[in-house]
């Protein structure tokens, strides 16, 4: 399938670039110990379900009466266990070669500002490096709901003709297609290959060179 060349790259966070597994895993432990008194991972919420929620889904599921407090003491955790953020291999020298083409990437995530600056500064991204940013406190829905990618269209001055998004989830695929862009599924996040590949994306890729490819650029990843 020939790559997609457009203006408007439009990158989820989470699993797209950063590797938040370990950080978000330390955040958790560190609640359900000190908040709930209870065993992390909690035997009622699937585990490979869990990593894919929000925090405060979560703890309205385990704890509704507390479902606040525990998130207020995840947000205060989370500077400390942003330490385990991981930048997935090449994904600043992506961002870097759609700026080079004089293509436009932008952000459009799920997660909070404040904990999406902690995670862009720890991989080494410069946030003015996007020409759009929107995150949790920017709409009142999430994805799969369009909203949050039709204002990062609307602050990036785009149309959804011109645009793909790119991520790792199937609410990412979803949030898309309702919004009007182009899509591309990643397999290497938080979701696994075969869910990726079966939700309808325009393409689905394995590794950042490989999206890079999808992009009609070049980026290699580092040597082992």
């Amino acid at each position: 399938m020939p790559p997609i060349l457009v203006e408007h790259v439009i990158f989820d966070l989470d699993g797209t670039l950063v590797d938040t597994r370990k950080a978000v895993e330390e955040c958790y432990r560190y609640v359900f110990t000190t908040v709930l008194r209870q065993t992390f991972p909690p035997s009622s919420i699937d585990a490979h379900v869990l990593y894919a929620m929000r925090p405060l889904e979560v703890f309205s599921i385990i704890a509704p009466e507390l479902a606040s407090l525990c998130f207020d003491a995840y947000q205060r955790q989370y500077p400390s266990a942003s330490a385990e953020v991981i930048l997935y291999d090449g994904a600043r020298d992506l961002i870097l070669a759609v700026l080079d083409a004089g293509r436009k990437p932008s952000l459009v995530t799920n997660k909070g500002l404040a904990r999406t600056l902690i995670d862009l500064d720890r991989a080494g991204i410069d946030l003015a490096s996007f020409t759009a940013v929107v995150t949790a406190e920017d709409t009142a829905d999430r994805k799969p709901h369009p909203a949050p990618i039709l204002l990062g269209l609307q602050r990036a001055k785009a149309a959804a003709a011109d645009a793909v998004y790119i991520g790792d989830a199937p609410h990412d695929v979803a949030a898309a297609q309702a919004a009007g862009t182009r899509s591309i599924a990643v397999t290497y996040g938080f979701y696994s290959r075969a869910e990726m590949s079966a939700v309808g994306a325009d393409l689905v890729v394995h590794d950042i060179p490989e999206l890079a490819s999808a992009l009609g650029l070049d980026v290699k990843a580092s040597a082992p």
